[in-house]
This record gives C-alpha cells, structure tokens and sequence, in this order.
C-alpha cells in the first residue's frame, strides 16, 4: 500500500475512534446526568468549574460563557442553578475583590469522584502497553483534534 494511502486510512481510524469515543463518552456522562438531575449544559459547566476547581484556578462566569459559547446572562442562570441545588458557590477573589469566581462543594466534587474514578482506572488499564512517548504523541494528536473541533464550532456560530 503507497505510504499516503495508508496514513490516510490510519487518520479515518482514528477519526472514527475519536467519534465513537464522543459519542460512548456522552452515554456515559448522561448517566451521571440523569441520576442527578443535570442537563448537558449543566454537566459542561461543572466540567470546566470542577477543572478549575481542582487545579485550584477557579473561573468567572465569563469565563464559563466563553467556553460554552453561552451568552453571560446564560452563563449566570447556568450558574444560579448549580449553585441553587450546592454544586458549586461563588467567591471572591482574595487579591481582587471585584472578581468572583466559580468552585465547585466538596461534596459535588465527592460525588462526581465516586461515579468517574472507575472511569479513570479502567482508562489507565486500556493504555497499559503503550509506552509514555507513545502516549505523549496520542495526546497531542487528539489535542490538535480538539483544536480543530472548537475551531470548527466556532465558525460555525459566526465567531
């Protein structure tokens, strides 16, 4: 096989893989939802807030909005929800008061731990045999992917 024919045949598999991937990856994640009563936009939010949570980087609700191309009123009714039910509180910032961020409760965080950790070990089991540079260079594929994707989703909402 010429060796264009073949990478292009390796990148359809990989695509597809990555489809799958979304598409198993959102049944998955609609477990969690229904069981506790979130809706996706829900479920993304607590994604970012809960990242920023734990690297300890909270965001703003902008920030919110700007990642989930919502609107800020959106991203505030969004955000309202969330912290209504006490998944996430809003605080100030220590060095600058005029900014509030988002975090998630610990007990949110404990939650979603319990559901996602089996996730997260069986992830780990999956990748056993490859080596890190294999890993490393898998990563950067699909962030470039990821790249391409948001990209896309951004021309596709005229932004």
């Amino acid at each position: 096989m010429p060796p264009q024919l073949e990478r292009d045949d390796v990148l359809a598999d990989l695509v597809e893989a990555l489809r799958i991937f979304t598409v198993q990856s959102d049944v998955f994640v609609d477990v969690f939802a229904r069981a506790h009563g979130l809706g996706r936009s829900d479920l993304n939010a607590i994604m970012w807030i809960s990242a920023g949570t734990t690297a300890d980087r909270p965001i703003t609700v902008g920030e919110l909005a700007q990642r989930l191309n919502l609107s800020p009123a959106a991203a505030t009714a969004l955000v309202d929800r969330l912290e209504a039910v006490g998944h996430v509180a809003r605080t100030r910032d220590p060095h600058d008061r005029r900014r509030v961020t988002v975090r998630m409760q610990d007990q949110a965080l404990q939650v979603a731990r319990q559901f996602f950790l089996p996730l997260g070990e069986g992830m780990r089991e999956a990748a056993t045999e490859f080596t890190a540079e294999e890993l490393a260079r898998t990563a950067a594929v699909v962030q470039r992917m990821t790249e391409a994707v948001t990209a896309a989703g951004r021309r596709a909402a005229g932004r």
